[in-house]
C-alpha cells in the first residue's frame, strides 16, 4: 500500500494509471466506508482512498477538534482491504493551494442540512473539487446516508463537466438499524440505545405517506413532536422528491424522507428512499 502525503507525489504516482476509482473519507473508518471500497474494487484495482478531515465543512471549532482521529487504525484497515493508494495530505498542502474557482451550488444547498449548517456544503464542495482535480478519477463513490451531499456532488460534477461517474452506495446499518457513522462513537451508552428512534420515525413517516391519510406537513410535525418528546432536538424531518430534493409534486412517486436531529451533543442524520407505488 502506497501512502501519499503531498500533491506533487500524488500527481506523479497516478499520472500513468488507467481507470481510477476514488473514495473520499475523513478517516475514522467504519463498515460504511468498507462497503464503498468493496464496491470500488469491483470496478478497478486502481483505487485511491483519501483521508482528510476538512476544516472548511465544520461549523464549530469544537466539533472539528472532537472529530475522531484514528489514522493508524484506518491505514491498517485499508491495508487489509488491499487498497493500493491512500492520500493523506496535511491541511497546509491542501488549503494553501486552493484554486479560486467560484462554485455555484444549487439553491437546495441552503435548505435541509444547509439551513442549519451554513457554509457546510460549500466547504465540502471546495475540497471535493480540489481532490477531483488532483486525482482525476473515472468513478467516485459516496454513501447515500449523506443524501443531500450526494445530490450536490452530482450537481458539482455537472457544473464543471467533470468526466466522473458518481456512484451512490446504500447506507450500511448496525444491527438495530442505526446508520453507521463516525459520530456514533460519541454517543453515550444510554443515547446509543435511543439512537435508532430516528430511523423508526422515518419509517413511521413512510407508512403515513403511502397511506395518504394525512398531509405531508402533518406527518412531519407529528414525528418532530415525537422525537422532541423523547429527548431529541430535531433540526428537520422532511419529505422530499428523491429527484430534486424539492417538496414533492402531487403525483410524485420517488420519495426520500430526510432527518437530522441531535441526541445529547451528537447530531445524527439519516434518510430512507421509497416509491409510493411500486
Amino acid at each position: 500500500m502506497h501512502v501519499i502525503h503531498t500533491q506533487n507525489e500524488l500527481i506523479k504516482t497516478l499520472k500513468t494509471l488507467p481507470h481510477i476509482a476514488f473514495v473520499p473519507t475523513m478517516g475514522n473508518l467504519h463498515e460504511g466506508h468498507i462497503k464503498l471500497i468493496q464496491e470500488a474494487l469491483k470496478k478497478t484495482k486502481h483505487i485511491v482512498v483519501s483521508i482528510f478531515i476538512n476544516p472548511l465543512q465544520f461549523n464549530s471549532k469544537e466539533d472539528f477538534k472532537n472529530y475522531p482521529r484514528t489514522l493508524e487504525k484506518d491505514l491498517s484497515m485499508l491495508e487489509g482491504l488491499n487498497v493500493p493508494y491512500v492520500f493523506v495530505p496535511s491541511e497546509e498542502d491542501i488549503l494553501d493551494q486552493l484554486e479560486t474557482t467560484e462554485i455555484h451550488l444549487p439553491p437546495i444547498t441552503n435548505d435541509l442540512c444547509g439551513k442549519f449548517r451554513p457554509g457546510h456544503f460549500n466547504g465540502v464542495a471546495t475540497i471535493v473539487c480540489k481532490l477531483f482535480t488532483l486525482i482525476k478519477p473515472d468513478i467516485a463513490f459516496f454513501g447515500k446516508k449523506d443524501f443531500q451531499q450526494l445530490f450536490l456532488i452530482k450537481a458539482l460534477v455537472k457544473q464543471f463537466s467533470y468526466p466522473i461517474e458518481i456512484v451512490g452506495i446504500d447506507t450500511v446499518r448496525d444491527h438495530d438499524g442505526l446508520a453507521k457513522s463516525s459520530r456514533n462513537n460519541l454517543l453515550s451508552e444510554e443515547n446509543r440505545k435511543k439512537a435508532p428512534q430516528l430511523l423508526q420515525q422515518l419509517n413511521t413517516m413512510k407508512e403515513k405517506v403511502i397511506q395518504k391519510t394525512s398531509s405531508l406537513e402533518e406527518i412531519e410535525a407529528q414525528s418532530v413532536s415525537a422525537l422532541n418528546a423523547s429527548g431529541w432536538t430535531v433540526d428537520y424531518l422532511s419529505i422530499r422528491s428523491a429527484q430534486s430534493l424539492e417538496n414533492p409534486l402531487h403525483d410524485e412517486n420517488q420519495i426520500v424522507i430526510l432527518g437530522a436531529a441531535t441526541l445529547g451533543s451528537v447530531r445524527l442524520i439519516d434518510n430512507i428512499e421509497f416509491c409510493i407505488q411500486d
